[in-house]
């Protein structure tokens, strides 16, 4: 009998009541037709009868090791060819093993010793279907009996006919979790507001009814993931059918829909958000409707926005941000847009990893094709049973069919690198795949850093040589990717330079590294190495290496940057010289400097002097500030010591100061300062002191009402390397010159 008659064979009447759950609580009982066991051979069928899984398990292997699995298809997989009768049993004994593997046997026998439960497995295990959907849906509930429970509540409450399986394990999976993802907070939630089997029936209603948005059908297990539940911080059911009736937009508005309630505290009974008073007196209502009555912050307006979203069965989650939340929807495959700030953060329902943008990226692309997906899942269904049955070789060579199909499935990635590490994989034989593999990873740098976390071993084996060849891959691949605020590279070349044994080779990872995001990307990525770099090694004291690398990589930059790549470099440059400055780094100040005025010129206009120059101009090179502002820009310090002119700011400070190094103590004849135009009034009470060693200041001139243009003229024969004007304020005041020109015997 085949999987879709045995189903239909069943037949159970239907329960009047939707199911409860409790972590070790069994559902109740139903009378239910005899369920049969499709083809499975009769060895693992007696197994079964019993509720014996470690006896199912061992038939399983039995049978496959008799049989043989395949380690390749060989081709077969295409969608014009359909598997042989051999094959078909195959792919199922090695689809009820990888359930079994999943479960756990223990979970399962104990699961199974209630009758009712019982012929649900046998059911589900006669399926092939239900159990591919099941283990391909990204996140398949591990070791825990949540999964199959919410299968068979759901296949009791639809009398053994179930019509929507894709539907009902996607709440398994939200429930379950994954081998990743364990302990969801949604399992601890109040089973009387947070059901799976009412949130099954609610869909399937409005399906029914052709209300939802119009993809909802198409939509593959791992989709709907995404429409029934936030696992992490999920809302109540009734908010469901609540946003339902009371949120109904455009389809393309949903990322507008927090806005439908008020951005409230406190409430209007005047209790903060924060405490456990703010939904009184209404805290028997939904969260959807007590939010749209009452209001809230950051948080309850995006799971309003959300909800509403998913309600309507478009796809969305909530996202975590740095002192904020925000939420994101997504109408067709790919394409996920922010609500109230989002799409990027910690995402709250996720498969790989919960870093948006990254992980909705790395998600979009693994499940793009439906053919190519199902091809790597049956793969990897046969290399798991390859590794249960001991057989190495073969389980690699099916991983390796696996990712063919999908290169960059994280799960099926690491399972490879497992088997290869416990192989003995040769450092040569690493990088040569590495380089291989890399390319696949296009667009997705994070990803690609991450599946090489498994292969520390060997690659830490390499010589410098090779690990510079390979990091310098990575970092191609990473410029390449597209960037966010939320995404974090300093770790990867944290890791890498720890992997290098000499400096020099630690140098040519720098300059490749620098060399890769000047030339491409938009500046994100490029501000965190330059920061990391400029704390590794200039505020250590070590800017000669860093010099040394920027200057090979500035060899190899290209042009300047345009528009907000433009904005983002000077805004990276300006961190790297202020830190620079602080660390009394003249080399590293120059040359960061030069290299951002090339790469992304300031966009300053300073005064022209009008004063006569006294004496030759002494060579700066080095500018400082007490502090700085947002209204600064340090790619402009380094003019300020030219006729040219530039621009600099300091923050509100009772005494803001500049400082102008020279690269000797010579005779200083005097000196030219420059306010920069507009409420040059800030600036009154100044005084001009030089120093010897940079401790020890003697003042040269004082003025309590200092003019735009003030030009000092030294005792003869003043000595100085360090040059210094102060101001002093009855009220903390900002302080901005355009010119601090230094003139020397």
């Amino acid at each position: 009998m085949n999987a879709n008659a045995v189903i239909a064979a069943l037949g159970l009447l239907a329960l009047g009541t939707v199911p409860t759950y409790a972590a070790n609580d069994a559902a109740p009982s139903a009378p239910a037709a005899k369920a049969e066991t499709g083809g499975l051979p009769k060895s693992v069928t007696s197994a079964l009868d019993k509720g014996d899984f470690n006896a199912v398990r061992s038939a399983l292997l039995a049978e496959l090791k008799q049989m043989g699995v395949p380690e390749s298809r060989a081709g077969l997989e295409l969608k014009d060819s359909r598997p042989s009768a051999n094959e078909a049993a195959v792919n199922a004994l090695c689809m009820a093993l990888e359930v079994v593997d999943c479960t756990s046997p223990e979970v399962l026998n104990e699961f199974a010793k209630d009758k009712d439960h019982l012929k649900f497995l046998k059911a589900f295990f006669a399926d092939a279907g239900w159990q591919e959907t099941y283990l391909s849906c990204g996140l398949v509930p591990y070791h825990n009996d949540w999964g199959v429970r919410i299968l068979y509540d759901v296949w009791k409450e639809e009398k053994g006919a179930v019509k929507n399986k894709p539907l009902a394990v996607a709440l398994a999976s939200c429930w379950g979790g994954g081998e990743t993802w364990q302990n969801v907070p949604i399992q601890k939630k109040d089973p009387s507001k947070y059901n799976p089997v009412r949130r099954y029936k609610y869909f399937q209603r409005q399906q029914a009814k052709g209300v939802l948005h119009p993809g909802f059908r198409k939509l593959k297990a791992w989709e709907l993931r995404f429409v029934v539940a936030i696992p992490q911080q999920d809302w109540d059911d009734e908010s469901y059918e609540w946003a339902f009736k009371h949120i109904n937009l455009p389809w393309d508005q949903y990322g507008w829909a927090c806005w439908h309630a008020p951005y409230t505290d406190p409430s209007k009974f005047g209790d903060s958000v924060q405490s456990g008073e703010y939904n009184l007196p209404f805290s028997d209502e939904s969260w959807a409707e007590a939010t749209q009555r009452n209001g809230g912050v950051c948080g309850a307006l995006s799971h309003y926005g959300t909800v509403a979203a998913m309600a309507h069965g478009i796809p969305a989650y909530t996202v975590g941000q740095p002192g904020h939340c925000a939420y994101a929807v997504r109408l067709k495959r790919g394409e996920w847009t922010g609500g109230f700030g989002g799409p990027d953060g910690g995402m709250h329902n996720y498969i790989f990893g919960n870093q948006a943008p990254t992980s909705y990226n790395l998600m979009e692309a693994v499940f793009k094709d439906d053919a190519r997906i199902a091809r790597a899942y049956r793969a990897s269904f046969r290399a798991r049973a390859l590794e249960d049955l001991g057989q190495d070789k073969e389980a690699i060579a099916a991983w390796k069919e696996a990712l063919d199909a999908a290169p960059m499935h994280p799960f099926f990635r690491k399972a490879l690198h497992t088997l290869l590490v416990k192989n003995g994989m040769p450092p040569k034989e690493c990088l040569d795949y590495l380089m291989e593999t890399l390319p696949k990873y296009k667009r997705h740098g994070v990803a690609a850093c991450n599946m090489m976390d498994d292969l520390n071993g060997p690659i830490g084996a390499m010589d410098d040589d090779s690990k510079l060849k390979l990091f310098a891959e990575v970092h191609r691949i990473v410029a390449a990717t597209p960037a966010s605020w939320a995404v974090k590279s300093e770790d990867t070349i944290n890791r890498q330079s720890a992997m290098l044994k000499s400096e020099k080779a630690k140098q040519q990872l720098l300059a490749d590294a620098f060399a890769a995001y000047m030339n491409t990307g938009d500046g994100t990525i490029f501000g965190q190495v330059l920061e990391w770099a400029v704390k590794t090694y200039v505020q250590s004291g070590r800017d000669d290496v860093f010099n040394k690398a920027f200057a090979a990589a500035t060899s190899r930059a290209a042009g300047n940057a345009t528009g907000e790549r433009a904005k983002k470099m000077r805004q990276a440059y300006g961190k790297a010289i202020v830190a620079a400055e602080q660390a009394r780094s003249a080399a590293a100040f120059s040359a960061l400097s030069a290299a951002a005025q090339k790469t992304c010129p300031p966009d300053v206009r300073p005064p022209k002097l009008q004063a006569q120059l006294p004496g030759k101009l002494g060579k700066g090179v080095l500018f400082r500030m007490s502090t700085t502002s947002g209204f600064d820009d340090p790619v402009a310090h380094s003019l300020v010591l030219t006729p040219q002119g530039g621009r600099c700011h300091t923050d509100r400070e009772a005494h803001p100061h500049m400082i102008v190094e020279l690269d000797g103590n010579a005779t200083v004849t005097g000196c030219l300062v420059h306010k920069v135009p507009g409420n040059e009034g800030r600036m009154k009470r100044a005084k001009i002191s030089t120093s010897t060693d940079g401790a020890t200041w003697f003042d040269q001139e004082k003025t309590d009402n200092m003019p735009s243009e003030w030009v000092v003229q030294f005792k003869p024969g003043t000595q100085a390397k360090w040059v210094r004007i102060e101001f002093d304020n009855p009220q903390p005041e900002f302080a901005h010159i355009s010119h601090f020109l230094i003139f020397t015997k």
